[in-house]
């Protein structure tokens, strides 16, 4: 079998297993905390929470209006109580955009022999 057809069949089982059902995707074991990012990710993904989804975009400008309406209408205090939720919605996206790439599917066998190589490139850059 040559790269092509290996690539090419690769393409199909990762076209398969993306449209599997979320209950159908197993964590890896490896990492526990990235399995229970994934797991959640995966509990979002779906269609039942998409009540949940419109709450969570929401609730950061109901909070913040609440903040103003309730506790303090100084400029300063909602400019920083405003800073604090944008940073956790900030925080919540990273993890989203996270669990998105963990998601994706690892490549090739020769992509991933080529990942290694750059990998320790790269760490032995940081290093020094």
């Amino acid at each position: 079998m040559n790269d092509d057809e290996l690539e090419s069949q690769t393409l199909n089982t990762s076209k398969i297993n993306h449209s599997k059902k979320y209950e159908d995707r197993k964590p890896t074991g490896d990492d526990p905390i990235a399995d229970y990012f994934l797991k959640v990710y995966y509990k979002f993904g779906h269609g039942s929470m998409n009540g949940v989804k419109l709450a969570l975009l929401i609730a950061p400008i109901a909070v913040i209006l609440l903040f103003y309406l309730f506790v303090s209408n100084s400029t300063s205090n909602i400019i920083a109580f405003s800073a604090l939720v944008i940073s956790m919605v900030f925080i919540a996206i990273s993890m989203w955009m996270l669990c998105w790439i963990l998601d994706k599917d690892q490549g090739t066998r020769a992509m991933q022999d080529i990942s290694d190589p750059i990998r320790e490139g790269s760490e032995g850059f940081f290093v020094t």
